[in-house]
C-alpha cells in the first residue's frame, strides 16, 4: 500500500495541476485574511476566528483538485497502466484517495503558516478580546482536517462522475445553487450541508454547532462519496 501511495504522490507532484491549485489556494488565503481583517475589522472572538479560517478558504479549491485528479485518470487513460501494476481496484482507489488527502494536507500546512504569520500581527491592532492559544490550535487543527477531507472527497466525486467537466460543474452547482435551494425548505438543514461543514470545522466550531459534530458531518459526507466511488469503480471496465 505504501508503494501505491508513493506512486500516486509522484503523479500529483509531477503535474502542473497541483501547483496551479496550490497557487490558487495561496491567493485565496491572502485575499481572505487581508479583506476579513483590514476591511472587516473583527472585534469578537468568533469574528477573529472566522478571519483566520484558512481551511474554509481553500477547502473548495482542494475539493476541485481531488476531483480533477481522479477524473484525469479517465480523461488521459492512465488508469489501465495503473491497474496492470495494482489489479486490486479498491487498493488503488484507497491509495489515490490517500495521496490527494496528503497533498491537500501539505498545502494546508503552508496555508496555516501564511495565515497565522499575516493574521496574528494584523489582529493585534484590532479592538476586542484577543484569541487564546486554544483558539489558534482549533483553527489550525480544523483547517488541516477540512483540507485533508476535501481532497479525499474530491477523489470520491471524481471517481463516481469520471467526466472532468461534469465533475467540476457538478461540484459548483451543488455547493452554490442546489444546497441553498434545499435549505429554503428548512433552515435546520443548513447545519448538515456540505458547504457549511468546512466553515464550522475550519473555525473550530461556532455558536450553532460545536467542533466535533461539525467534523463528524464532514467525515460522513466524505465517507458516503468515497465508499460509493470505491464500490462503483470495482465494477467498471478499464478503458
Amino acid at each position: 500500500m505504501n508503494r501505491l501511495i508513493a506512486g500516486e504522490l509522484i503523479k500529483v507532484r509531477t503535474t502542473r495541476t497541483a501547483l496551479g491549485f496550490a497557487a490558487a489556494a495561496l491567493l485565496l488565503v491572502l485575499a481572505s485574511v487581508l479583506v476579513s481583517i483590514l476591511a472587516g475589522h473583527p472585534d469578537t472572538i468568533e469574528d477573529k476566528r472566522s478571519a483566520l479560517n484558512f481551511g474554509n478558504s481553500i477547502s473548495f479549491v482542494l475539493l476541485l483538485l481531488g476531483a480533477v485528479g481522479a477524473t484525469g485518470e479517465f480523461r488521459h487513460r492512465t488508469l489501465a497502466p495503473a491497474v496492470l501494476i495494482a489489479p486490486d481496484r479498491l487498493r488503488l482507489f484507497t491509495a489515490r484517495t490517500a495521496a490527494y488527502a496528503l497533498t491537500a494536507l501539505a498545502v494546508a500546512v503552508l496555508m496555516a503558516v501564511v495565515t497565522l504569520a499575516i493574521g496574528i500581527p494584523l489582529l493585534g491592532g484590532e479592538s476586542g478580546p484577543d484569541l487564546a492559544g486554544g483558539d489558534y490550535v482549533r483553527i489550525a487543527a480544523g483547517g488541516l482536517i477540512v483540507t485533508a477531507l476535501s481532497g479525499a472527497l474530491g477523489v470520491g466525486v471524481g471517481t463516481l462522475v469520471r467526466n472532468q467537466v461534469f465533475a467540476v460543474v457538478g461540484i459548483i452547482v451543488w455547493t452554490t445553487i442546489a444546497e441553498p435551494l434545499i435549505t429554503l425548505a428548512d433552515d435546520g438543514l443548513t447545519n448538515y450541508t456540505l458547504s457549511s461543514a468546512p466553515t464550522r470545522v475550519g473555525a473550530g466550531g461556532d455558536a450553532e454547532m460545536a467542533f466535533l459534530p461539525a467534523v463528524l458531518i464532514l467525515v460522513a459526507w466524505t465517507a458516503v462519496f468515497c465508499v460509493a466511488a470505491a464500490l462503483v469503480d470495482r465494477r467498471r471496465d478499464v478503458e
